[in-house]
């Protein structure tokens, strides 16, 4: 019989240079002293936390999955932004190349940067390695630590919205699939999707 999985995904907490909105794709800022203090331990205890190994997703990782062991993985980065990461609109918005991938950001690549097409395979290459890995231990919930990008990409398909800015996720929150290993690893549609949420602030 094919085993359930869950798997739970949830976007890092925030950086200064988010606060800035600047493009921080492979950057490594930590997050800011806000970001981690708005982050709550999720009450879930995945068996195993796959991270993307950039700083601000490792700390989120140790703040929202505190009991779960963490492994690191370069394929679970953002979209590679070249010459623009760190730069803001505001830096970029007279520039033709920039304007250009604004409007067609699947067509167009960042100078130096990673194309959409190559972002896209690496981020499901790295869902079918958390897929088999889930599966050659027998796990039944493993969650994902990644950035805004890959979270949009996953959520867009297993939603089936037009387009990935059809979804949203707040820092330190994410979503949950329900599937089984063969569901997964094909991409199919699954068992179930729900938001996952910070716990609320106490005091209000």
């Amino acid at each position: 019989m094919d085993n359930s999985l869950v798997i739970t995904c949830i976007r890092h907490g925030m950086t200064l240079e988010n606060q800035q909105k600047k493009y921080i794709g492979w950057s490594d800022p930590p997050l800011s002293i806000g970001g981690k203090n708005e982050l709550k331990e999720l009450f879930l205890e995945p068996q195993l936390v796959i991270s993307s190994d950039l700083k601000r997703a490792l700390e989120t990782s140790a703040v929202v999955f505190p009991k779960s062991q963490v492994v690191k993985s370069k394929n679970w980065r953002e979209l590679h932004f070249g010459d623009w990461e760190e730069k803001t609109y505001e830096d970029l918005k007279n520039i033709r190349a920039y304007r250009n991938w604004i409007d067609h950001w699947t067509e167009h690549t960042p100078p130096n940067g990673e194309s959409f097409s190559s972002f896209s395979n690496r981020v499901w290459a790295a869902w079918e390695e958390a897929v088999d890995l889930a599966a050659s231990q027998q796990l039944r919930h493993i969650a994902i630590v990644s950035h805004g990008g890959p979270l949009r990409l996953l959520a867009s398909h297993f939603k089936q919205t037009a387009s990935l800015w059809d979804v949203s996720f707040s820092y330190g929150e994410g979503f949950s699939v329900a599937c089984t290993y063969k569901q997964a690893k094909e991409r199919r549609a699954c068992i179930s999707y729900s938001a996952v949420h910070l716990p609320a602030k106490e005091n209000g």
